[in-house]
């Protein structure tokens, strides 16, 4: 499946990451909870949220919650499942402990195109399809 996203930096990716997944688990995401996810301070948030509303992916608004608009959620949802596919390939396949899975994951989200995850994640379901047969 080809995705029509022009990629953003290894950075940019993560902090959309991230505000999709507080977006999905809690509806909105502050800049304070996006910071506390990534272990950075709050005015670096601050400066790629601006980044990433001048790129359509974010509203952004003073002491507002962030919200997705639909060109980001579709990116932050591409990124977050090119995630799972990759940490499930290196646990399921590899053999990695999850825990080293998801640092891996993390760097090899940013490497990698989303269509050679996909690659990945269509011959992860054939080798574990295979396995449940």
């Amino acid at each position: 499946m080809s995705t029509p996203f022009t990629r953003l930096s290894r950075s940019a990716e993560d902090y959309l990451e991230a505000i999709g997944h507080l977006c999905r688990e809690n509806g909105k995401a502050q800049v304070s909870d996006v910071a506390a996810m990534l272990k950075v301070k709050k005015p670096s948030v601050t400066a790629a949220v601006h980044q990433l509303a001048e790129e359509g992916l974010i509203t952004y608004r003073r002491y507002a919650p962030l919200e997705l608009t639909e060109k980001g959620k579709q990116y932050a949802d591409r990124v977050i499942r090119s995630h799972r596919i990759l940490q499930r390939f290196l646990v399921e396949i590899a053999g990695l402990a999850p825990e080293r899975a998801e640092i891996a994951a993390c760097n090899m989200e940013h490497i990698l195109s989303f269509d050679e995850i996909d690659a990945m994640g269509l011959r992860l379901e054939q080798l574990t399809a295979g396995r449940e047969a």
